[in-house]
């Protein structure tokens, strides 16, 4: 007689994803595909976007009620953000997972965690809290919510492992997300650029300004109509600029239009601005230069190889707060992973039109400015460790759910 169970290394896994952000969207879905492969019949639910949905997780909420950044912006959805939490939480108690992975979104995701671990299930968290930058102590609260963190840099270990919390180095996802064909070199970047710009259908001889206020429609609507603002006084002393600017998956389109409409564009600039839907990577290999908001992005595009002015803007008083509260030196991740200010950052009021213009401007004219940042690109991949981060953590959710006993499916 056959044994009827199914081995404990084989048997396909009950996987709740949380991931908030259009980052955490991709990851989610990238490892999904790949535990699916290890584990045929696998099933997931939890809370992403398109790309989760793409990759067969049952999204019970879509990110986009619930990616917002920042104190103020945070009580203002309050009430929104507490449905969600919610409903993911009596999702999850009924699915009954194996496992809680929960990608960056820190204090929402604390609290689906909290709530997991309350009820038995295991929880994985993957991207470290910046505690680091931001209340040092909170390290060691969080080993309380979480069973294993994987890290995304090798100076993060310790951070954690010195509360006891199991954590490993995975490296970051990017390594393999952006493969090197992609990249644009000494040597091969005006290949990668020609490429990119005709998929795009932009002129090989074009000047090419890439413009990217984020992911989040909070970041969009404080930061679309500074960077449009910026690109109309680039127009006035040149041109010949055109203008590029992706509209990131996790965004409505028709949201995005109705903030677009709300933007002053000059006749001039409609002319020279052409919008991507869902090419954001493609832009950043097109373009000359970026002017890009603070995010994961911003090492997207290091890797990608393009110079880039970094630009951020939040509520004036989460800005305060945070200026009381964090004890970092920058926030741009390419300039932290580098530990220097290699890309001119420009937050907050220093965002302003003239500024960023004035920054694009020494990028295109002043070739010192464009080679010392084409050194400090050159530099990103070392920091960023060796690729497979996704099949590290593929690994380490095996390794994590290997003595779990198989959940009952619910009726």
């Amino acid at each position: 007689m056959t044994d009827s169970l199914t081995p404990s290394d084989m048997r396909p896994l009950r996987l709740f994803f949380a991931a908030g952000e259009a980052s955490g969207d991709h990851y989610a879905a990238e490892l999904f595909q790949r535990l699916n492969r290890l584990r045929p019949g696998s099933v997931a639910q939890g809370l992403g976007g398109t790309e989760s949905r793409a990759a067969g997780i049952d999204t019970i909420v879509d990110l986009n009620t619930v990616s917002v950044m920042g104190l103020v912006e945070v009580l203002k959805q309050y009430g929104q953000l507490k449905q969600a939490l919610n409903t993911l939480i009596d999702a999850m108690i009924v699915f009954k997972p194996d496992i809680l992975i929960a990608i960056d979104f820190q204090e929402f995701n604390q609290r689906l965690a909290k709530a997991a671990r309350a009820h038995g299930i295991k929880v994985l968290f993957f991207v470290a809290p910046q505690v680091w930058a931001w209340r040092p102590k909170r390290a060691a609260k969080f080993s309380e919510v979480a069973d294993h963190l994987a890290v995304l840099f090798d100076f993060e270990v310790p951070l954690f492992a010195r509360y006891g919390l199991p954590t490993t180095h995975v490296g970051h996802p990017l390594r393999d997300m952006i493969p090197p064909e992609s990249c644009k070199t000494a040597t091969t970047g005006d290949a990668v650029q020609a490429k990119a710009r005709h998929s795009l259908g932009i002129a090989p001889a074009a000047k090419l300004i890439g413009l990217l206020p984020g992911s989040r429609r909070s970041e969009i609507s404080r930061l679309l109509s500074t960077q449009l603002a910026s690109a109309q006084r680039l127009l006035k002393v040149h041109p010949d600029l055109l203008f590029a600017l992706p509209i990131a998956d996790s965004i409505d389109p028709v949201w995005f239009g109705q903030e677009l409409a709300k933007c002053a564009i000059s006749s001039d600039l409609r002319a020279k601005l052409s919008l991507a839907n869902g090419h954001a990577r493609e832009v950043m290999a097109a373009s000359d230069a970026l002017i890009i908001a603070s995010g994961t992005a911003t090492l997207e595009a290091a890797l990608i190889g393009t110079p880039m002015v970094i630009v951020y803007k939040t509520h004036p008083i989460t800005y305060w707060l945070a200026k009381h509260l964090v004890h970092i030196e920058r926030i741009g991740l390419p300039n932290i992973v580098l530990n220097r200010n290699a890309f001119p950052e420009l937050i907050q009021n220093a965002a302003s039109p003239e500024a960023i213009a004035n920054e694009i401007s020494i990028l295109m004219l002043e070739s010192e400015s464009r080679a010392s940042q084409n050194t400090a690109l050159a530099e990103i991949p070392s920091h960023l460790g060796e690729p497979g981060a996704l099949a590290h953590l593929a690994q380490l959710v095996l390794d994590l759910t290997s003595d779990t006993p198989a959940a009952t499916p619910p009726k």
